[in-house]
């Protein structure tokens, strides 16, 4: 999976190596939980910008003799729309709509699945710096929204999730 999010910056660096409005972005609250989430953001106008991103989580648990692997896969595009009018984007205050995907399992030591799939879609509003002179620097990319979760069970599991919840984010990277 490390390979996958190489291959996807590698693509996305090469992608963009003449534009000025690119960010690659990673989540530094997911990374102290173990969770990578890598996405790439371009503006598309002088007011807008898509960004797709990934994200893979995976852990063993041990307790007592029980021995659970988890592993968590998914997917999210957004489109932005920046409001400032004396900034371009991928600067100032924005609201996006967003769909995602996401897949999680879990196994223990006696063979037991258990996981779901879910479906989400919403929309966030948030502002997004860039620090340093010119169309590059560092990206600090905060926002917050509501999101419609529907999750379904696979395998030997009975969670389902139905409903509205809140959507927090936070976002460190580059923008050149």
């Amino acid at each position: 999976m490390k390979k996958l999010f190489l291959t996807i910056a590698v693509v996305a660096f090469g992608f963009a190596a003449n534009a000025q409005k690119n960010v690659i972005k990673a989540n530094p609250l997911g990374l102290a939980f173990g969770v990578a989430d890598l996405s790439y953001e371009r503006a598309v106008s002088d007011n807008s910008s898509f960004e797709i991103g990934l994200s893979y989580a995976g852990a063993d648990v041990t307790s007592g003799s029980e021995k659970i692997s988890t592993s968590a896969i998914g997917a999210e595009g957004k489109y932005k729309f920046y409001f400032s009018s004396d900034k371009n984007a991928p600067r100032g205050w924005y609201a996006a709509p967003f769909v995602s995907y996401s897949s999680a399992s879990a196994k223990n030591n006696g063979g037991d699945d258990v996981g779901f799939s879910a479906f989400s879609g919403g929309a966030l509003a948030g502002y997004q710096w860039v620090f340093g002179g010119g169309d590059s620097g560092f990206a600090l990319d905060l926002n917050f929204g509501a999101q419609y979760v529907s999750a379904s069970p696979k395998g030997n599991s009975s969670v389902s999730i139905d409903g509205f919840l809140p959507r927090l984010g936070v976002s460190l990277g580059y923008a050149w």
